[in-house]
């Protein structure tokens, strides 16, 4: 199981939105909902959140993370100064996947070693007012993955199921496969045939530990990659179709302008566009 999640752990891109250093006296948060995970970690003071009828009383030490498109209230109720250290997230592979779908996140846990996350986290700050572009780009991306292994070491450490459940590891299996080649054609009749489960049960399954069903993952997989390409690459629009397992170039612009907007020729004029109105050094 360990090498398929260390495959996937791998093949994904954290990207930090947004973060700061905050101290507070006053918040109120109501009905929030954004399309990141946040991250809240409670160094100093209290706070509480909310999602749905639940409330969840934060003391220092405690990290709070809220998964995507889940509304939420986060407050104080006090007057006494808060320090949280924040940051909203996403860890995806392409623009298709999340990751952490994967794991059995805890909304709340305690950190074992707050010392160690609240230096790291305080580097990656410091790190980002510097003017050395290889400590602005190298150090500060590998800050930024090392609090999310401390985040994710610590839930590891923690929790005795730190996947959603035993019976979901076919399906990440079968989700693997999907990541390693998508430009291999994939419908539920084949998966259904390989792993012996009806074809619905794959696809709504799929939708529950993952968001999405395998064919709207791959798909979304094949337009990363091809739009990647037209970016980076001198390539044809019908090499790219090949590339990312289409023969047939109507097929694949439609797919394509069905998802992006516009056609891949578009796209790709568009960019050259704008990267030639990017001032050198």
């Amino acid at each position: 199981m360990h090498p398929i999640i260390d495959y996937l752990l791998q093949s994904a891109e954290l990207t930090i939105v947004e973060f700061d250093i905050h101290e507070r006296n006053e918040m109120q948060i109501l009905n929030r909902t954004l399309p990141s995970y946040v991250m809240s970690y409670i160094k100093k003071g209290e706070a509480k959140l909310r999602i749905k009828d639940e409330v969840y009383h934060l003391a220092p030490g405690t990290v709070v993370i809220i998964p995507p498109h889940i509304e939420h209230d986060h407050y104080k109720e006090t007057k006494d100064e808060t320090i949280f250290l924040w940051c909203h997230f996403t860890y995806e592979i392409g623009s298709a996947l999340d990751v952490l779908k994967i794991f059995n996140l805890p909304i709340t846990f305690k950190l074992q070693n707050p010392e160690m996350f609240e230096r790291v986290f305080v580097d990656f700050v410091e790190i980002t007012d510097s003017q050395d572009f290889l400590i602005k780009t190298i150090l500060k991306k590998a800050k930024s993955y090392e609090i999310l292994y401390l985040l994710l070491e610590n839930i590891m450490r923690s929790q005795e199921k730190v996947f959603e459940q035993d019976h979901s590891k076919g399906f990440i299996f079968m989700l693997t496969q999907i990541v390693k080649n998508p430009e291999k054609e994939v419908s539920l009749k084949e998966l259904s045939n390989q792993f012996h489960l009806h074809p619905t049960y794959i696809s709504n399954r799929f939708k529950e530990l993952f968001g999405k069903s395998p064919i709207q993952i791959q798909r979304e997989l094949k337009i990363d990659r091809a739009k990647k390409l037209l970016r980076s690459t001198e390539m044809t629009v019908t090499e790219i179709a090949q590339e990312v397992g289409y023969m047939v170039v109507p097929g694949f612009t439609r797919l394509f302008k069905s998802y992006v907007g516009i056609s891949p020729t578009q796209y790709r004029n568009m960019n050259t566009k704008w990267n030639s109105n990017i001032p050198e050094g």
